[in-house]
Protein backbone atom coordinates (compact mmCIF):
# COMPACT_ATOMS: atom_id res chain seq x y z
CA UNK A 1 0.00 0.00 0.00
CA UNK A 2 1.39 3.38 -0.98
CA UNK A 3 1.68 6.28 1.45
CA UNK A 4 -1.06 8.08 -0.48
CA UNK A 5 -3.49 5.27 0.41
CA UNK A 6 -3.45 5.98 4.13
CA UNK A 7 -6.59 7.82 5.15
CA UNK A 8 -5.82 7.75 8.89
CA UNK A 9 -2.68 8.19 10.98
CA UNK A 10 -2.94 6.83 14.53
CA UNK A 11 -0.39 8.60 16.73
CA UNK A 12 0.19 6.60 19.92
CA UNK A 13 2.00 8.54 22.64
CA UNK A 14 4.09 6.45 25.02
CA UNK A 15 6.67 6.66 27.75
CA UNK A 16 8.41 3.68 29.36
CA UNK A 17 5.53 1.20 29.28
CA UNK A 18 6.42 -1.18 26.43
CA UNK A 19 4.06 -3.94 27.65
CA UNK A 20 1.05 -1.64 27.31
CA UNK A 21 2.28 -0.32 23.97
CA UNK A 22 2.50 -3.87 22.62
CA UNK A 23 -1.14 -4.57 23.54
CA UNK A 24 -2.32 -1.25 22.09
CA UNK A 25 -0.62 -1.97 18.77
CA UNK A 26 -1.90 -5.56 18.83
CA UNK A 27 -5.48 -4.30 19.01
CA UNK A 28 -4.86 -1.82 16.19
CA UNK A 29 -3.30 -4.53 14.03
CA UNK A 30 -6.45 -6.64 14.50
CA UNK A 31 -8.70 -4.06 12.80
CA UNK A 32 -10.32 -5.30 9.60
CA UNK A 33 -9.88 -1.95 7.88
CA UNK A 34 -6.12 -1.56 7.45
CA UNK A 35 -6.07 1.76 5.62
CA UNK A 36 -4.16 3.45 8.42
CA UNK A 37 -0.66 3.82 9.73
CA UNK A 38 0.57 3.68 13.32
CA UNK A 39 3.09 6.24 14.54
CA UNK A 40 4.58 5.61 17.98
CA UNK A 41 5.29 9.04 19.47
CA UNK A 42 7.90 8.24 22.09
CA UNK A 43 8.69 10.79 24.81
CA UNK A 44 12.20 9.47 25.51
CA UNK A 45 11.66 5.78 26.38
CA UNK A 46 14.46 3.24 26.55
CA UNK A 47 15.41 0.40 24.20
CA UNK A 48 12.50 -1.88 25.18
CA UNK A 49 10.04 0.46 23.46
CA UNK A 50 12.18 0.47 20.32
CA UNK A 51 12.19 -3.32 20.44
CA UNK A 52 8.39 -3.43 20.52
CA UNK A 53 8.21 -1.15 17.48
CA UNK A 54 10.80 -3.21 15.61
CA UNK A 55 8.85 -6.41 16.28
CA UNK A 56 5.62 -4.95 14.96
CA UNK A 57 7.33 -3.45 11.94
CA UNK A 58 7.98 -6.99 10.72
CA UNK A 59 4.26 -7.56 10.25
CA UNK A 60 2.98 -4.01 9.66
CA UNK A 61 5.86 -2.89 7.47
CA UNK A 62 5.58 0.68 6.23
CA UNK A 63 2.43 1.17 8.33
CA UNK A 64 4.53 1.08 11.53
CA UNK A 65 6.69 4.10 12.33
CA UNK A 66 8.57 5.40 15.35
CA UNK A 67 9.43 9.00 16.25
CA UNK A 68 11.30 9.72 19.44
CA UNK A 69 12.53 12.73 21.37
CA UNK A 70 15.04 12.81 24.26
CA UNK A 71 13.71 12.40 27.78
CA UNK A 72 13.75 15.98 29.04
CA UNK A 73 10.73 15.88 31.32
CA UNK A 74 7.03 15.95 30.51
CA UNK A 75 6.82 16.93 26.82
CA UNK A 76 3.64 15.16 25.72
CA UNK A 77 2.39 18.07 23.60
CA UNK A 78 5.68 18.24 21.75
CA UNK A 79 5.88 14.54 20.96
CA UNK A 80 2.28 14.53 19.73
CA UNK A 81 3.11 17.41 17.40
CA UNK A 82 6.22 15.52 16.32
CA UNK A 83 4.10 12.50 15.46
CA UNK A 84 1.74 14.72 13.46
CA UNK A 85 4.63 16.15 11.44
CA UNK A 86 5.54 12.61 10.39
CA UNK A 87 1.97 11.54 9.69
CA UNK A 88 0.71 10.91 6.18
CA UNK A 89 -3.01 10.48 6.79
CA UNK A 90 -5.83 12.91 6.13
CA UNK A 91 -7.27 12.14 9.58
CA UNK A 92 -5.08 12.32 12.68
CA UNK A 93 -5.95 10.16 15.69
CA UNK A 94 -4.13 10.84 18.97
CA UNK A 95 -4.25 7.84 21.28
CA UNK A 96 -2.72 7.34 24.71
CA UNK A 97 -0.38 4.39 25.04
CA UNK A 98 -2.58 2.77 27.71
CA UNK A 99 -5.87 2.87 25.77
CA UNK A 100 -6.91 -0.18 23.75
CA UNK A 101 -9.23 0.19 20.77
CA UNK A 102 -12.12 -2.24 20.38
CA UNK A 103 -13.10 -4.22 17.32
CA UNK A 104 -14.88 -1.98 14.87
CA UNK A 105 -12.88 1.06 15.92
CA UNK A 106 -11.76 2.04 12.42
CA UNK A 107 -15.22 1.49 10.99
CA UNK A 108 -16.75 3.76 13.64
CA UNK A 109 -14.04 6.37 13.16
CA UNK A 110 -14.32 6.55 9.38
CA UNK A 111 -18.09 6.94 9.55
CA UNK A 112 -17.90 9.78 12.06
CA UNK A 113 -14.97 11.73 10.58
CA UNK A 114 -17.09 14.43 8.95
CA UNK A 115 -16.26 18.04 8.06
CA UNK A 116 -16.94 20.47 10.89
CA UNK A 117 -16.37 17.91 13.63
CA UNK A 118 -13.61 16.63 15.84
CA UNK A 119 -14.05 13.39 17.77
CA UNK A 120 -13.55 12.11 21.28
CA UNK A 121 -15.01 9.15 23.11
CA UNK A 122 -15.83 7.28 26.28
CA UNK A 123 -13.60 4.80 28.05
CA UNK A 124 -14.03 1.78 30.24
CA UNK A 125 -11.48 1.37 33.00
CA UNK A 126 -10.16 -2.16 33.40
CA UNK A 127 -9.49 -3.31 36.94
CA UNK A 128 -5.94 -3.80 38.18
CA UNK A 129 -6.29 -7.59 38.08
CA UNK A 130 -7.74 -7.68 34.57
CA UNK A 131 -5.16 -5.22 33.28
CA UNK A 132 -2.44 -7.50 34.59
CA UNK A 133 -3.96 -10.46 32.75
CA UNK A 134 -4.28 -8.46 29.54
CA UNK A 135 -0.62 -7.50 29.70
CA UNK A 136 0.74 -10.87 30.78
CA UNK A 137 -1.59 -13.25 28.95
CA UNK A 138 -2.39 -10.97 26.02
CA UNK A 139 -6.12 -11.51 26.47
CA UNK A 140 -7.80 -10.20 23.29
CA UNK A 141 -10.29 -8.05 25.18
CA UNK A 142 -10.69 -5.82 22.13
CA UNK A 143 -12.54 -8.70 20.42
CA UNK A 144 -14.84 -9.59 23.30
CA UNK A 145 -18.58 -9.16 22.87
CA UNK A 146 -20.76 -7.96 25.75
CA UNK A 147 -21.66 -11.60 26.45
CA UNK A 148 -17.97 -12.55 26.55
CA UNK A 149 -17.31 -9.82 29.11
CA UNK A 150 -20.07 -11.05 31.39
CA UNK A 151 -18.83 -14.63 31.05
CA UNK A 152 -15.07 -14.08 31.31
CA UNK A 153 -14.57 -10.98 33.44
CA UNK A 154 -17.62 -10.10 35.52
CA UNK A 155 -16.98 -7.13 37.78
CA UNK A 156 -13.63 -6.37 36.15
CA UNK A 157 -14.65 -2.93 34.92
CA UNK A 158 -14.54 0.32 36.85
CA UNK A 159 -16.80 3.32 36.42
CA UNK A 160 -13.85 5.51 37.28
CA UNK A 161 -10.18 5.03 38.06
CA UNK A 162 -11.02 3.82 41.55
CA UNK A 163 -14.58 2.56 41.77
CA UNK A 164 -15.68 -0.90 40.72
CA UNK A 165 -18.46 -0.82 38.14
CA UNK A 166 -21.23 -3.18 37.17
CA UNK A 167 -20.39 -6.62 35.72
CA UNK A 168 -19.78 -6.93 32.03
CA UNK A 169 -19.45 -4.25 29.37
CA UNK A 170 -22.60 -2.20 29.49
CA UNK A 171 -21.56 0.15 26.71
CA UNK A 172 -24.30 2.77 26.36
CA UNK A 173 -25.90 1.67 23.11
CA UNK A 174 -28.86 4.01 23.65
CA UNK A 175 -26.71 7.12 23.48
CA UNK A 176 -27.77 8.52 20.12
CA UNK A 177 -25.23 11.33 19.81
CA UNK A 178 -23.46 10.93 16.48
CA UNK A 179 -22.08 13.60 14.12
CA UNK A 180 -24.34 12.44 11.28
CA UNK A 181 -27.58 12.76 13.27
CA UNK A 182 -29.16 16.18 13.08
CA UNK A 183 -30.33 17.89 16.20
CA UNK A 184 -28.16 15.91 18.61
CA UNK A 185 -26.28 17.72 21.39
CA UNK A 186 -22.51 18.03 21.22
CA UNK A 187 -20.58 15.24 22.89
CA UNK A 188 -18.63 16.05 26.05
CA UNK A 189 -16.25 13.26 27.11
CA UNK A 190 -16.33 12.10 30.73
CA UNK A 191 -14.33 14.31 33.11
CA UNK A 192 -13.69 16.68 30.20
CA UNK A 193 -10.77 14.50 29.08
CA UNK A 194 -9.95 14.53 25.38
CA UNK A 195 -6.32 13.43 25.46
CA UNK A 196 -6.81 9.66 25.63
CA UNK A 197 -8.54 9.78 22.22
CA UNK A 198 -8.80 12.77 19.93
CA UNK A 199 -9.44 12.57 16.20
CA UNK A 200 -9.60 15.42 13.71
CA UNK A 201 -8.66 16.32 10.18
CA UNK A 202 -5.06 17.27 9.47
CA UNK A 203 -6.34 20.59 8.09
CA UNK A 204 -8.10 21.47 11.35
CA UNK A 205 -5.10 20.39 13.44
CA UNK A 206 -2.80 22.63 11.43
CA UNK A 207 -5.28 25.50 11.51
CA UNK A 208 -5.16 25.65 15.33
CA UNK A 209 -1.37 25.09 15.33
CA UNK A 210 -1.51 21.71 17.06
CA UNK A 211 -0.89 21.15 20.76
CA UNK A 212 0.52 24.00 22.80
CA UNK A 213 4.02 22.90 23.82
CA UNK A 214 4.11 25.29 26.79
CA UNK A 215 2.25 22.69 28.84
CA UNK A 216 5.01 21.09 30.87
CA UNK A 217 3.11 18.91 33.34
CA UNK A 218 0.35 16.34 33.22
CA UNK A 219 -3.05 17.47 31.96
CA UNK A 220 -4.62 20.54 30.41
CA UNK A 221 -3.22 20.41 26.89
CA UNK A 222 -6.18 18.36 25.64
CA UNK A 223 -8.85 20.77 26.91
CA UNK A 224 -6.80 23.60 25.47
CA UNK A 225 -6.82 22.27 21.90
CA UNK A 226 -10.50 21.32 22.19
CA UNK A 227 -11.26 24.92 23.15
CA UNK A 228 -9.39 26.25 20.13
CA UNK A 229 -11.18 23.81 17.82
CA UNK A 230 -14.53 24.98 19.16
CA UNK A 231 -13.35 28.54 18.70
CA UNK A 232 -13.06 27.76 14.98
CA UNK A 233 -16.65 26.58 14.94
CA UNK A 234 -16.06 22.84 15.17
CA UNK A 235 -18.21 20.56 17.31
CA UNK A 236 -17.19 17.47 19.22
CA UNK A 237 -18.78 14.17 18.19
CA UNK A 238 -18.85 10.61 19.49
CA UNK A 239 -18.23 7.85 16.91
CA UNK A 240 -20.32 5.37 18.92
CA UNK A 241 -19.69 2.24 21.02
CA UNK A 242 -17.15 0.86 18.55
CA UNK A 243 -14.83 3.72 19.48
CA UNK A 244 -15.14 3.29 23.25
CA UNK A 245 -11.63 2.80 24.68
CA UNK A 246 -10.49 0.12 27.12
CA UNK A 247 -8.19 1.85 29.59
CA UNK A 248 -5.48 -0.16 31.32
CA UNK A 249 -5.18 0.32 35.05
CA UNK A 250 -2.23 2.29 36.44
CA UNK A 251 -1.67 4.16 39.70
CA UNK A 252 -3.42 7.51 39.89
CA UNK A 253 -1.42 10.68 39.54
CA UNK A 254 -2.71 11.93 42.89
CA UNK A 255 -1.03 15.11 43.96
CA UNK A 256 0.26 15.90 40.48
CA UNK A 257 -0.92 19.37 39.53
CA UNK A 258 -2.76 19.84 36.27
CA UNK A 259 -0.55 21.75 33.91
CA UNK A 260 -0.71 25.40 33.06
CA UNK A 261 1.24 26.93 30.25
CA UNK A 262 4.75 27.71 31.36
CA UNK A 263 4.93 31.28 32.52
CA UNK A 264 1.27 32.22 32.32
CA UNK A 265 -2.17 31.39 33.62
CA UNK A 266 -4.23 32.55 30.70
CA UNK A 267 -7.79 31.69 29.63
CA UNK A 268 -9.15 28.18 29.24
CA UNK A 269 -7.59 28.09 25.80
CA UNK A 270 -5.00 30.35 24.25
CA UNK A 271 -5.73 32.42 21.15
CA UNK A 272 -4.38 30.54 18.15
CA UNK A 273 -1.86 33.29 17.43
CA UNK A 274 -0.30 32.84 20.87
CA UNK A 275 0.10 29.05 20.70
CA UNK A 276 3.63 27.69 20.67
CA UNK A 277 2.84 24.60 18.70
CA UNK A 278 3.12 22.76 15.42
CA UNK A 279 4.51 25.58 13.29
CA UNK A 280 7.16 26.44 15.86
CA UNK A 281 8.24 22.80 16.12
CA UNK A 282 8.52 22.55 12.34
CA UNK A 283 10.71 25.64 12.30
CA UNK A 284 12.80 24.31 15.19
CA UNK A 285 13.45 21.02 13.40
CA UNK A 286 14.26 22.81 10.16
CA UNK A 287 16.73 25.11 11.92
CA UNK A 288 18.51 22.25 13.67
CA UNK A 289 18.44 19.92 10.66
CA UNK A 290 16.69 17.17 12.65
CA UNK A 291 13.48 15.27 12.09
CA UNK A 292 12.80 13.35 15.29
CA UNK A 293 14.46 15.12 18.21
Amino acid sequence: MSADSYSVSVIVSTYEWPEALDVVIRALAAQEDDRFEVIVADDGSGPQTSAVVSTWRRSLGDRMRHVRQPDEGWRLSRVRNLGALHARGRILVFLDGDCIVRRGFMEALNRAALPGWFLSSKRLHLSESLSKRVLEERLPVWNWSAFAWVLRAPGELMTSHREAGTPGVLIPLRDRRRPWREGQPEFLPPYGAYGFFLALSRADFEAVNGFDMRFARWGGEDKDIAGRLRGRGLRCGWPGPGATMLHLWHPRRDGTPVAERTGEGGPEHAPIGEVYGLRELREELRATGTSST
